[in-house]
């Protein structure tokens, strides 16, 4: 790989915008929301290519991918110089291309990266001199489905919502957001597991939105997959600290936080694990002694669906 294409991976740098709207005063008839999916069997042709992939870039250099669905055949596209978040990314090279499918062709739209995506691979070439061929992958946390250890305060496993105010059971075993646990929970370690929907024409703060509050304190539910991972993203402490990375995997997959909260120099610290990585180490809360506090699963008007959670008092 020549040095000018190496300098390119390093500085590739890209900015989300999200697209706003306003009020018609023609009262015309309301638009159509944007598609939102459960069910990857539903959820159509551009879910399928959307996801992570990773593979080579020439001979040797490790390559990674995220394609961003977009709606409509459209996608961004971000490969990663290393290997993917919590998987060899250097967090520096990240460059952002334009994907199409037009018929049966998805292709990359860019003067230097040029390919297709097509049966769960992305190959193409990167310059003149740099061959790349990356394969679908889906990543699993490796805390996802983990049991409740003996003497832990089962929340909530798939059959019944009674610990829960007003909890709700969606698709017969997953618990729905908007509700708060009727015990409070102090120091400890607490295991959520939680799942996005699939939206590809929605953008930002619309895109799966909820939340997991400890200690009165949100930790960020939300479809960041491939973004930036600020402070108003998936794994950040709400509008109070970016995650060290952004560990959102594509939505409808399960993903874990587990969250370690203790008194530490007089206030109320918590660290926190996403999808198995640590994101926050000893993040301060707020002024201790640390006292029980109910759990609330935010409801932000999207289907986010929660299951498997536990919490385990320290000794």
């Amino acid at each position: 790989m020549s040095l000018s294409l190496r300098a390119l991976l390093v500085a590739s740098l890209c900015l989300a915008v999200s697209p706003a709207g306003a009020f018609d005063e023609k009262k015309e008839p309301p638009k159509k929301p944007a598609d939102v999916f459960t069910n990857p069997a539903d959820a159509g042709p551009d879910f399928k290519i959307q996801g992570e992939y990773q593979g080579k870039l020439g001979s040797t250099s490790k390559l990674g991918a995220q394609v961003f669905a977009l709606g409509d055949g459209k996608f961004d596209v971000y490969f990663l110089t290393g290997g993917l978040p919590g998987d060899g990314w250097d967090t520096k090279g990240r460059t952002k291309v334009a994907a199409k499918t037009e018929g049966d062709r998805t292709s990359i739209l860019d003067k230097t990266w040029s390919g297709t995506i097509a049966d769960g691979v992305i190959k193409g070439m990167a310059g003149e001199d740099a061959p790349f061929e990356l394969k679908k992958v889906e990543r699993k946390s490796k805390t996802l489905g983990e049991k409740a250890p003996g003497g832990a305060l089962i929340l909530f496993d798939g059959t019944n919502a009674d610990e829960w105010k007003g909890g709700k059971i969606v698709e017969d075993n997953l618990l729905n957001c908007g509700t708060d646990s009727k015990k409070g929970i102090g120091a400890g370690k607490l295991h959520v597991e939680f799942r996005t929907p699939f939206q590809p024409k929605a953008r930002g703060q619309g895109r799966g939105n909820s939340g997991v509050f400890v200690q009165g304190v949100e930790i960020q539910v939300l479809d960041s997959f491939a973004l930036e991972g600020k402070a108003d993203e998936c794994g950040a402490f709400y509008g109070k600290r970016k995650p060290d990375v952004n560990m959102c995997f594509p939505p409808l997959s399960w993903q874990t936080y587990d969250v370690e909260m203790k008194e530490l120099d007089g206030n109320v610290v918590a660290t926190v694990w996403h999808n198995g990585v640590k994101v926050h180490e000893n993040f301060v809360l707020k002024k201790g002694p640390i006292k029980p506090a109910t759990i609330n699963l935010q409801n932000h008007g999207n289907p986010v669906a929660y299951r498997n959670i536990w919490f385990v008092e320290a000794k």
